[in-house]
């Protein structure tokens, strides 16, 4: 009895932990059948391109939501750093692009350190810094478009690998695999999940949960410096209001969908991959489909209610 009950404890977690990626097979299998013209490598590079950015940001999002806070300032932080970013490389500053990660991370660290030193609600905190970002991203570029001319940059984020893999595609992968190995290999992961657990219990055990904090506030500002430089280099401007604009959804829907309880604990880095794609695909399915965005709204919504539903009857 014992043994059965252990297979099937094991069957449960298994398929709670990588129901995401069970979802997204069957959307693949289901767009095969009925989408026209879905087998296509066009698609796969479209999908890579749609989806990298949420991706990155849904990574970042993942380690917030593992310790039991949220980050809504995201998608403006991708406005701001495409935002410098472009500045600099309008005037002929290429290196300014360090600049821009470095105040974007800042911002991060600060948010984190608002959170962990002063007890601030992690959404009070993010909201301030989401205003903060797009005044900012606004006032720097003069409320207007900033457009700058870099071929190279531009091609070389366009031009396939060996001729077909999306360049796009490689960096899910990269960012995918180096998340998988830090929350799940090391021990700043196991702490995360320790603190989104119980934080309580591990000050007791002597983790420096404040260092915690601000590392995952940082890395989630990091990676949505880098989603907007993917929205930026693919049109060669960045708008400040409208880079990243919304996209902070995206990425906790992600998270969400991922298998990453939204009370914190068990961080779930594949399941996050899956969960953004999934959203992106929703998407194209619908405008291959000739199905209106507002349909495609609505299948993502629900996908999000039944997700909480299902992480609210699993820890019942």
């Amino acid at each position: 009895m014992s043994i059965v009950a252990n297979n099937q404890r094991f069957s449960g977690t298994f398929f709670r932990k990588y129901v995401a990626a069970f979802a997204l097979l069957f959307l693949i299998l289901f767009n095969c059948l009925f989408t026209q013209n879905f087998i296509s490598w066009v698609t796969f590079s479209n999908l890579s391109v749609q989806a990298s950015k949420v991706v990155l940001l849904g990574l970042g999002m993942t380690l917030i939501i593992a310790t039991g806070g949220i980050d809504i300032s995201v998608g403006s932080a991708m406005g701001l750093g495409a935002t410098i970013s472009a500045i600099f490389l309008a005037n002929g500053a290429p290196a300014g692009i360090i600049i821009s990660l470095l105040v974007v991370a800042a911002f991060g660290a600060f948010s984190g350190v608002l959170v962990s030193k002063f007890s601030i609600l992690p959404l009070v905190s993010t909201l301030a810094l989401m205003y903060i970002f797009r005044g900012l991203a606004q006032g720097l570029s003069g409320h207007g478009t900033v457009t700058y001319n870099s071929p190279g940059l531009t091609t070389f984020f366009i031009t396939p690998l060996f001729g077909h893999i999306p360049i796009h595609f490689v960096i899910i992968l990269i960012a995918a695999a180096i998340m998988y190995l830090v929350v799940n290999r090391m021990k700043f992961g196991f702490q995360v999940e320790a603190y989104g657990n119980n934080p309580t219990a591990a000050r007791i055990c002597g983790i420096n949960t404040t260092k915690i904090i601000i590392i995952c506030y940082t890395v989630s500002g990091i990676f949505a410096w880098a989603s907007g430089m993917l929205d930026m280099i693919m049109v060669s401007s960045a708008d400040p209001s409208t880079v990243g604009l919304d996209m902070e959804v995206n990425a906790i829907a992600a998270a969400v969908i991922g298998g990453t309880p939204i009370t914190g604990g068990s961080p779930n880095v594949i399941g996050t991959v899956c969960g953004a794609i999934l959203l992106q695909l929703i998407t194209m399915m619908c405008n291959m489909n000739n199905v209106p965005y507002s349909t495609a709204l609505i299948i993502k919504a629900c996908i999000i209610v039944l997700a909480l539903f299902f992480h609210g009857f699993r820890k019942k």
